[in-house]
């Protein structure tokens, strides 16, 4: 596991729905996820345009940041290879970029 700064603009604040369970047809909890846009730095010291998504606990909180520019601590890890998941740490706040 890994952590670090994501400083990037607030795109898009949605509600993911729960998956279903194949076996029992329960459908789980709906959650909130947070589309970020910032620029990963390349080898060659150029960078490009990537999208993170995370889950976050406050809708509100990032729906009166879109548009805006916002840093944020966010974990990652990697539970097979090809896929990393994103994630905010516990407590962690945004905060507005200038």
């Amino acid at each position: 596991m890994s952590m670090f700064t994501v400083t990037g603009k607030v795109m898009h604040v949605f509600i993911q729905p729960g998956s279903v369970d194949r076996d029992t047809g329960v459908k789980g909890e709906d959650s909130v996820r947070l589309q970020l846009l910032g620029e990963m730095p390349v080898q060659n010291g150029e960078s490009r345009l990537d999208m993170v998504t995370v889950k976050v606990e406050d809708k509100k909180t990032f729906d009166d940041l879109k548009g805006k520019s916002i840093r944020l601590a966010v974990g990652a890890f990697a539970p097979s290879k090809g896929q990393i998941i994103y994630f905010i740490p516990k407590g962690a706040k945004p905060e507005l970029v200038a």
